[in-house]
């Protein structure tokens, strides 16, 4: 079951399905409402339809928390939270996800590898995934003794401002020379980003080093992105799996996974610049 809309969650799927197909398990997508009342329908339906496991990447932002993890440890039928993170009160819920913190460190290491002191955090406000990079770049700035740099939140949703003014704060700071390296979430802001600077007479990786957080689309930006990759195939394959071994093997130790993203080096960060210099 996973929300409306959004590219992230076709490669999970994807991994999903690629798991499934060999085992001969039958894979059915439904899509979940934003409400927690909605999602409990849908599981409802879901179950009373005979499903024997179910995959969970529920609407993030579910609440009341405590309501939704407490109606997550009752479930009915064996489940996996994919993709999202469950507190203590979720009981036998088994999880997989992303480890976005590790991700958020690796992109922050590799531009402080490349001389950069200073990097600043572009995110998303209504992310599921923000607070998990803000703690790995606050964790990985601390470690490395690099001077704490400046995190903006962007808001994209139906109120939000033209991405003009979304961003402004940020080129200002790039205009200045204050930030000169960041990392975004996601590819479509950093490649709103990039344009936008353009537009402003500023160059990446020239007066910005970025790396951007996802790689679905980041090396079809103009200038080809350096991203941090979160193994989203792998997941979904992950996810069946313990979904499968449950059914088989009741009493087998129940698991929270994460899984490390990686980093793809492209154009944006000025790696290759340096290397053939």
């Amino acid at each position: 079951m996973v929300p409306p809309g959004g590219y992230y969650y076709a490669e999970v799927i994807r991994g999903v399905q690629d798991a499934a197909r060999p085992l001969g398990v039958r894979v059915v997508l439904a899509v979940s409402g934003e409400s927690l009342s909605e999602n409990q329908e849908q599981v409802r339906r879901l179950v009373a339809g005979g499903i024997d496991g179910l995959l969970l990447m529920l609407h993030p932002g579910l609440r009341p928390v405590d309501e939704a993890e407490q109606w997550l440890s009752g479930l009915e039928v064996p489940a996996v939270l994919v993709e999202r993170r469950a507190g203590i009160k979720a009981g036998r819920l088994e999880q997989v996800a992303s480890d976005h913190a590790y991700g958020a460190a690796l992109a922050v290491r590799h531009l402080a590898g490349l001389g950069h002191d200073r990097v600043a955090l572009v995110a998303r406000v209504e992310s599921p995934n923000t607070a998990h990079l803000s703690a790995g770049y606050a964790e990985a700035v601390e470690s490395m003794g690099l001077r704490p740099g400046p995190e903006y939140r962007i808001v994209t949703g139906a109120d939000a401002a033209p991405a003009d003014g979304r961003f402004d704060e940020v080129v200002r700071a790039v205009e200045a020379g204050e930030v000169r390296a960041a990392l975004v979430h996601n590819d479509i802001d950093a490649i709103a980003l990039v344009g936008i600077l353009r537009a402003r007479g500023l160059r990446v990786p020239e007066d910005l080093a970025l790396v951007t957080y996802d790689d679905e689309v980041a090396e079809l930006s103009e200038t080809p992105l350096t991203a941090v990759a979160p193994p989203k195939q792998a997941v979904g394959a992950w996810a069946l799996d313990l979904a499968v071994r449950r059914l088989s093997r009741p009493d087998t130790p129940q698991a929270e996974i994460l899984l490390r993203p990686e980093l793809r080096v492209r154009a944006s960060c000025g790696a290759r610049r340096r290397a053939s210099a």
